[in-house]
């Protein structure tokens, strides 16, 4: 399957961009001004005002900082608290108290997600209205849970997209919803890279219509990462849906992870009981898949597919004609 040209779609981002604001936006000189972090650097209230910049983006139309006096004495407290937020061994624990530490400070979940975009633009998105209303994303208990849902999201469609940043899908999920002829010629270009001959706007819609469909394709062209997190979405769709099915009032215990502990509480009832081994072992191959930077063999993508398969015959209906079809 063929790679996205980061060059062409970022053309066309731009042309958009004019279009809506009357210039061009300049994500790379923000995200070279906070590199620093990576290594270990504190985030400052200089770096803050670098993102509000606007002769970069348009900041200021949507977003405004706390004051220097509110936040300045804990962002001196976030020394080395960017680095390698993905840590393989740690899972999402990691990146989870990177995420509340900084809520802690910002108190709103855009803020955060604005400045771990431009700090780690691989593996993080700006959390905005009309992305989380074209992808459909689901309300989470706490602000925590509905960003890493969206982060989640994001990283399979980086993955699907074949592109090497999850901010860049910003522009296509963005320009996805348009209807000018920039955004036409945009989409024209993305086709050939996704199977069925499918558009990214019904690569979206799957999301939650048929991941299954949409694993077995990237299966069959031997792309075993992506048929991986399409099939982890699936994973995530049926554990959740079982859940507050059967779980009432839906309780969390939160020393564990949200999906690790609903699988926990199905299992306590009779319907699940026999299936505790069984779904805990689709869990750990759904946290490998996920992971932006593991790999993920064909036996592991065949395990993974051909198990949520399964599940999905013991879940009830998503629609009259059937579940998450597959």
């Amino acid at each position: 399957m063929k790679a996205i040209d980061v060059r062409e779609y970022e053309e066309v981002f731009n042309k958009i961009t004019r279009q809506r604001y009357g210039r061009t936006v300049d994500f790379a000189s923000i995200e070279g001004q906070l590199a620093e972090l990576r290594e270990g650097g504190a985030l400052t209230y200089e770096h803050l005002e670098i993102i509000a910049d606007e002769k970069y983006w348009p900041f200021k139309k949507y977003w405004m900082w706390p004051s220097r006096e509110q936040v300045e004495d804990k962002l001196n407290e976030t020394q080395g608290l960017f680095v390698n937020p993905l840590s393989e061994n740690k899972g999402e624990v990691k990146e989870k108290a990177i995420i509340c530490r900084l809520l802690e400070i910002f108190k709103i979940l855009s803020l955060v997600s604005i400045v771990l975009r431009f700090v780690w633009p691989e593996y993080y998105a700006i959390y905005s209205r009309p992305n989380l209303w074209i992808l459909r994303v689901e309300r989470g208990a706490s602000d925590l849970e509905e960003y890493m849902n969206y982060l989640r999201l994001m990283r399979l469609l980086r993955q699907t997209f074949k592109l090497e940043r999850t901010a860049d899908v910003d522009m296509i999920v963005w320009a996805a919803a348009k209807e000018d002829s920039a955004s036409k010629n945009f989409l024209d270009f993305l086709l050939e890279s996704f199977p069925e001959n499918m558009i990214p706007l019904e690569l979206i819609w799957n999301i939650y219509k048929n991941p299954l469909k949409i694993s077995s394709a990237f299966l069959a062209k031997r792309d075993y990462k992506t048929s991986g997190f399409w099939s982890s979405q699936a994973f995530e769709l049926l554990v959740k849906q079982e859940y507050f099915m059967l779980i009432t009032p839906p309780r969390r215990n939160k020393s564990k992870g949200e999906i690790e502990d609903m699988i926990d509480q199905l299992c306590e009832k009779q319907e699940y009981k026999m299936m505790r081994g069984r779904l805990h072992r689709l869990r750990i191959l759904r946290n490998k898949a996920i992971h932006p930077d593991e790999s993920f063999s064909e036996d592991e993508s065949l395990k993974l597919l051909n198990g949520v398969k399964q599940f999905n015959k013991k879940v009830k209906l998503f629609e009259i004609k059937g579940g998450i079809d597959g």
